[in-house]
């Protein structure tokens, strides 16, 4: 052997076990991945759920939001009146409900009449959105 063959046979058998990583390596990284994913996969169901839950949140004050706009529009006490009605949002059924707080006089306009509105869900009775307000009203 000549010398140059030698420094490569030496060099070769030096470094022969580092060639890679090896199937205990692999498995340990997969099973330190599988831990990981693991503690993090309860707070991406937590986060889902919590959006959800905002999405239906944001409709309800978006639905009460209008209830209050459609009572402002009107200039008189008798266009105010109670109601219900029902939605959908996000997939979840809600209900509407408009109370008033008092009834029309014949006299001593312009008056405000106090309002209230509320948004529930139908499935858990929950109310998720909760208006009071005053109208002003110039006439009966």
């Amino acid at each position: 052997m000549d010398a140059i063959e030698l420094l490569s046979f030496r060099w070769s058998r030096q470094f022969r076990g580092d060639r890679g990583f090896g199937l205990i390596e692999i498995v340990v990284a997969m099973f330190l991945l599988a831990i990981v994913t693991l503690a993090v996969l309860p707070l991406l169901v937590q986060g889902l759920k919590l959006s959800a839950s905002n999405a239906t949140v944001a409709a309800a004050s978006q639905l009460a939001n209008q209830q209050v706009e459609l009572l402002r529009s009107q200039s008189l006490c008798g266009a105010i009146m109670p109601a219900t009605s029902t939605a959908t949002a996000q997939g979840v059924v809600l209900q509407i409900s408009r109370t008033v707080g008092a009834t029309c006089p014949l006299l001593g306009y312009p008056i405000t009449v106090p309002v209230s509105v509320s948004v529930t869900r139908t499935d858990t009775s929950v109310v998720v959105a909760n208006v009071n307000t005053l109208i002003f009203v110039t006439g009966p």
